[in-house]
């Protein structure tokens, strides 16, 4: 029998303090909160059976993780309960956390104890990835954050002061930063004065009917800020490693990478999605109970996200052994060259600059135009 392990494993906790009117993860508010964490804890268990019932065939086993995140929501309310759940869950399957595991746990400002992370670092827990998005009071009220700028410095200060190994997560493109002339690179700057290993860099994405729609800045504006970020923190010795992440040599998100490899990932919690690689299956969990869906996905869909998903991070990738014409694809790399799209070509290995990851989508638009996919 061909046993195949999962050394990943993402868990998504789904309660936040407040709910951002941006945000379009799943997440709730607890109205019980020690009633509506107990249900959750009871999903994750039975969650964990119904996919080794689901996928038995498929003779997969968990034994020894070497990435594990946290994500939500915001994960570090779970506290101190959280890690001492986590740890029963893992010893009660004979889960181990090997010697290098990666272990990760979301952080947002006001929304952790000192005893929760002292827990969590207790049972492993190494990484932790912190919620600032802006060091501007003004535009933390502006996306409604609920914590304030004291929350901020509070966080930034005592992850700096244990020496803990941490993560930002940072906003672009945020309503009004064109009219109030946002300086994003001299809050990054006072965001490396703390000494974080991991820069995550997003464009704010947003929903439908969203508040401050008509006072987002425009295409040019945020394309502008998005590169003057990564020439900054390029210039501050951070490998701008993935279209959205930043990092010190060697301190990539592990876990992260598992995805845009396309590397197998199991998932539990609401909402959370996990892939299969060795059977070419993604499920996504529900909402309303512990199940969730599947999705097959053919050869072609599998080539063509791991195209999409390579040409993300900054290792040269062989485009060549993935298109129909090798002629046109000549003429592609020429196009890319000439709008200087990419860092590094060598005849058959590819990877992209950061204007290549700006323009990520009509890379692929381009290779659809000239046929090159099947």
């Amino acid at each position: 029998m061909n046993i195949r392990d999962i050394r990943s494993l993402y868990i998504h906790f789904p309660f936040c303090r407040h709910l951002c009117n941006y945000c379009d993860f799943y997440k709730n508010i607890p109205k019980d909160k020690m009633k509506e964490y107990s249900s959750f804890e009871a999903s994750l268990i039975k969650g964990y059976d119904h996919f080794f019932k689901t996928f038995k065939d498929s003779n997969y086993q968990v034994r020894s993780l070497n990435t594990l995140y946290l994500g939500g929501g915001t994960p570090s309310l779970w506290d101190k309960r959280g890690a001492e759940f986590l740890q029963n869950f893992l010893l009660d399957r004979n889960i181990e956390l090997s010697t290098d595991c990666e272990f990760t746990l979301e952080v947002n400002p006001g929304g952790w104890t000192e005893e929760g992370i002292e827990k969590f670092r207790e049972i492993g827990a190494n990484r932790f990835s912190l919620g600032i998005q802006s060091l501007n009071p003004n535009f933390i009220k502006i996306i409604d954050r609920i914590h304030n700028i004291d929350d901020v410095y509070n966080t930034l200060k005592f992850f700096n002061e244990k020496e803990l190994s941490f993560s930002v997560d940072f906003m672009i493109g945020l309503p009004f930063s064109k009219d109030y002339g946002r300086d994003i690179v001299a809050e990054l700057e006072e965001i490396l004065s703390f000494n974080p290993e991991h820069i995550s860099l997003y464009i704010l994405t947003t929903k439908a009917g969203y508040i401050h729609r008509n006072h987002l800045p425009d295409e040019d504006f945020i394309e502008r800020e998005y590169l003057k970020v990564s020439e900054f923190l390029r210039s501050r010795g951070f490998d701008h490693y993935e279209v959205s992440n930043f990092s010190k040599p060697t301190k990539e998100s592990r876990h992260n990478l598992k995805y845009w490899r396309s590397e197998s990932v199991m998932a539990l919690g609401a909402s959370a999605t996990g892939f299969l690689k060795e059977i070419g299956t993604r499920y996504k969990w529900k909402v309303s109970d512990s199940a969730f869906s599947v999705e097959k996905l053919t050869h072609s869909e599998q080539a063509l996200e791991q195209i999409y998903m390579a040409l993300r991070i900054n290792k040269p990738f062989c485009l060549r052994d993935h298109v129909n014409n090798e002629s046109k694809l000549l003429e592609v790399i020429d196009l890319w060259k000439s709008r200087k799209y990419i860092d590094f070509y060598d005849g058959e290995r590819i990877s992209l600059n950061s204007r290549g990851f700006l323009m990520l989508d009509s890379l692929l638009d381009d290779l659809f135009k000239y046929n090159l996919l099947d």
